[in-house]
């Protein structure tokens, strides 16, 4: 939260009765004085104690003209989650119990600043209750009930015995989460003098500390003791230190308001963009941090107003405009999951912890014949996760494209090992579909036929053959499968809802499977057999191909050409027609058969699609354990969510059979692939935490009033509803029913935490550079609804949103009803 002419100050404490209030008192009488014909409005959110003590009536006896609120007043004087939790308690501003929660606080808060801004407020000061870590009314810690709004802070350090470490430790909660803790105040003590060991130990951080006089020892009789503390609030809000807080206040308020006005330009000077043709104009969106689904983002509609944000050089005020004060910075919702990576949060304590704790432990160490503990907790929670039996080894590496590599390094190596190729031989190529994208290093980009991501790539070469899939998109409430005409037919199947999508038996007895696996091998043959082309894998995304433009691919497609190649591995060792199927030693072994074949989870992967493992979709499950392990992968590539999205990691897994393809006596037949920081100890400490985390999330039913909604889907398929919900999406599915009904829209998919609308265009190019998506993405970015902006990512026609996993159905709601609006 951030204005161009209020100024927030929230003020913690290295504990309880370190003299918050006092210090509160003592800013808001010189904020007053420096500002006599603009308000200053103290606020208090959570207090605990008789409402007769309530600091509120503190400032307002001694800091006349202060306007002081207090949300909640709870009686008795204790903590607020033990206040809030006896029943014998009475609260002031407290009707019933949702009244207290952590969003009801905050919005109020936000409520009351915006207000002060409104009004024409100069200065707020808000008060914490407790230390930093103290806990909030629903045990939540403060210091991340309040992150949202991430204040400036001043920290009141303790002077007494011991305050040194709490007052540093105080700092380093606050520090981790991402608060700019700007200034440190204490009372100074002859005898501990711990203003001076933390003035000097602050300094190092760019901090400022601030040495005020003790109050005045508490009198017998009530008025001596007012007249004393009137006398000293006189004094003391007029002393050196006082006046050059209040100056300093100034100062960082137009520092960061000058920072953020400047960081366009200075972005535009040196930062070379991705995926940006810097020969089109282009406004950046300056970022000044990002905490749950939310960015805080620079307003557009306030730039014009910062350039004349500089104060008076004597005053140290800024003059004030006519109009109410714009807010500087704007929520805005991350609607590409930062390029869908986010998963728990931005932001996240736990993670932000889990982070520094490795980095204290380990910093960086080297990963070569080495190992630790963070590497090995990951690797084998990513395998318990994936439950893919045909996984047992993990290859780390720094980031999807790289791990895709190295899948290719592994697959091409399994195969020409088992059927006798040569490098001397002609390029082994890989299987694939057309719309596929596996990433931006040239290995990988030649993996994917010729497209725009490529097609002016020196190097670029296409090794291989790529499948036009039959896709599916939701239109006017009903599934529609397409099927490309080469397969021989021009029917449209449709279905009623997901189960009828991914029900194989049923599919399969309708004939569909036959029609793919009669077109697959016609294909394989006329490639292998007729052409003598040599493959070494197939490489598919599974279901959803992201960069490609979000599309749906049947998943009956891949599951049969998983099975036809997996059931003639004679075919590709070049034994022309054999129909072979795989032995049932191999199946028992989990041995790869046919082709390797590699699953790009990188985006589809850890839950963002609702489950630990996309590959999965493609299998039968039965109380959520793979059926059918002949289709699951023989190698798979993760990413992006594998941290919860805090960190770059890559893991690329594989099996035995795979493994041992680089088995030998010498050193030149290894995967000779790795980076500096492979497996780097940060990452993995946090993977292991992401992964721990999504997991409880799944168990414990986070996200089951997302499944419910998706509920009446399964009840029509009878055999589907007995297993639950296996298909279900965090957009509701009443608001995708109605979105894939506008006259706009050519289609929808929504599964898990994506939501891909895909938009008519009026001369049929839906291409990446296609145009059709930019004006949704603009009245998304243009319009606010529930507090906040959208910002998205698109692809051609195609514009997507992403949840996190710990999304909530408010926010999400909110956008679903901008959207039904701007497409009516």
């Amino acid at each position: 939260m951030l204005w161009r002419d209020l100024r927030v100050l929230q003020i913690y404490g290295a504990n309880t009765n370190v003299g918050k209030s006092i210090v509160s008192t003592l800013l808001c009488k010189a904020f007053k004085r420096k500002s006599p014909t603009s308000g200053v409005l103290y606020l208090k959110p959570i207090s605990t104690g008789p409402v007769e003590d309530a600091d509120t009536r503190h400032i307002s006896r001694f800091a006349p003209g202060v306007k002081s609120e207090n949300l909640y007043q709870f009686q008795e004087p204790v903590s607020p989650h033990l206040a809030a939790r006896s029943a014998q308690n009475s609260s002031y501003g407290c009707r019933d119990n949702s009244d207290i929660g952590d969003v009801s606080i905050v919005e109020k808060v936000k409520s009351w600043i915006e207000r002060s801004a409104r009004d024409g407020f100069r200065y707020t000061v808000l008060e914490t209750a407790g230390g930093s870590l103290s806990p909030a009314p629903s045990g939540t810690l403060q210091a991340d009930l309040y992150r949202p709004l991430r204040l400036p802070v001043c920290l009141v350090g303790d002077h007494r015995l011991g305050g040194i470490a709490s007052t540093i430790s105080a700092f380093e909660s606050l520090h981790i989460r991402g608060y700019d803790v700007d200034s440190v105040i204490l009372f100074h003590d002859k005898v501990y003098g711990n203003h001076e060991f933390l003035q000097d130990h602050f300094r190092s951080h760019g901090i400022r500390t601030f040495a005020l006089p003790q109050p005045p020892a508490r009198q017998k009789e009530a008025q001596d003791d007012e007249d004393l503390m009137n006398e000293y609030y006189d004094d003391v809000s007029k002393s050196t230190s006082i006046t050059e807080m209040v100056d300093f206040v100034d100062h960082k308020h137009y520092f960061r308001i000058s920072n953020l006005s400047s960081m366009p330009a200075l972005a535009e000077s040196i930062i070379w963009h991705p995926f940006r043709q810097h020969g089109i104009s282009q406004n950046l969106l300056t970022i000044d941090s990002a905490y749950g689904d939310f960015f805080q983002g620079v307003n557009p509609k306030s730039v014009s107003s910062l350039d004349d944000s500089a104060p008076h050089q004597k005053s140290g005020i800024a003059p004030i405009r006519q109009g109410p004060d714009e807010p500087i910075l704007e929520p805005l919702f991350d609607g590409s999951a930062s390029w869908w990576t986010q998963g728990l949060g931005h932001g996240n304590p736990d993670l932000a912890l889990t982070a520094a704790h490795a980095a204290g432990r380990y910093g960086h160490v080297m990963f070569a014949s080495a190992a630790h503990a963070p590497a090995l907790e990951l690797s084998s929670k990513l395998l318990s996760m994936l439950a893919n039996p045909r996984l047992s080894r993990v290859f780390f590496s720094d980031n999807g494209s790289t791990g895709i590599e190295v899948a290719l390094k592994m697959a091409l190596r399994a195969a020409s090992k088992r059927y006798g190729w040569s490098r001397d031989d002609e390029p082994i190529g890989v299987l694939g579909f057309k719309g596929s994208y596996h990433g931006d290093c040239i290995a990988t980009m030649n993996c994917s036929e010729p497209s725009t991501y490529n097609e002016a790539v020196n190097w670029y070469q296409p090794w291989g053959w790529w499948f036009d899939p039959p896709s599916l998109k939701m239109r006017n409430g009903v599934w529609e499968l397409q099927v490309p005409q080469e397969m021989g037919t021009r029917t449209t199947f449709q279905f009623q809802s997901l189960e009828h999508i991914f029900d194989y038996d049923t599919r399969t007895h309708l004939g569909h499977s036959e029609i793919y696996e009669q077109f697959i091998m016609s294909t394989l043959r006329r490639l292998i057999v007729d052409e003598g082309r040599k493959f070494g894998a197939l490489i598919c995304e599974p279901i959803l191909m992201g960069a490609g433009g979000m599309i749906f691919v049947d998943p009956l497609f891949q599951r049969t050409l998983v099975k036809v190649i997996r059931g003639n591995p004679a075919l590709f060792a070049g034994v022309s027609g054999s129909t072979q199927s795989a032995s049932t030693s191999m199946e028992k072994s989990f041995d790869w058969s046919g082709l390797p074949i590699i699953a790009d989870e990188v985006f589809t992967g850890i839950y963002r699609l609702g489950r630990a493992s996309s590959s999965s979709f493609l299998s039968k499950l039965q109380n959520t354990q793979l059926v059918d392990t002949d289709i699951a992968p023989d190698i798979s590539v993760h990413a992006k969510l594998l941290t919860g999205g805090l960190l770059p990691l890559a893991i690329t897994t594989a099996g035995e059979s795979i493994f041992n393809a680089f088995l030998s006596d010498k050193k030149q037949d290894a995967l000779l692939h790795g980076h500096s920081y492979t497996a780097h100890a940060v990452g993995c400490s946090v993977g292991a935490k992401s992964l721990a985390m999504l997991r409880e999330l799944e168990k414990n039913g986070a996200w089951q009033g997302y499944q419910n909604g998706w509920r009446a889907s399964a009840a029509n398929n009878p055999s589907e509803s007995e297993k639950g919900v296996q298909f279900w999406s965090f957009w509701d599915q009443v608001s995708v029913k109605r979105l894939s009904e506008s006259n706009k829209v050519d289609g929808v998919f929504a599964l898990g935490s994506v939501l891909a609308i895909y938009l008519k265009t009026e001369d049929g190019h839906s291409g990446y550079t296609s145009n059709a998506a930019a004006d949704l993405q603009s009245t998304l970015l243009g319009v606010s609804d529930g507090g906040f902006v959208v910002h998205s990512r698109v692809l051609g026609n195609v514009l997507y949103l992403m949840a996190s996993m710990t999304s909530n159905q408010e926010s999400l709601a909110a956008i679903e009803k901008i959207l039904i609006r701007a497409l009516r």
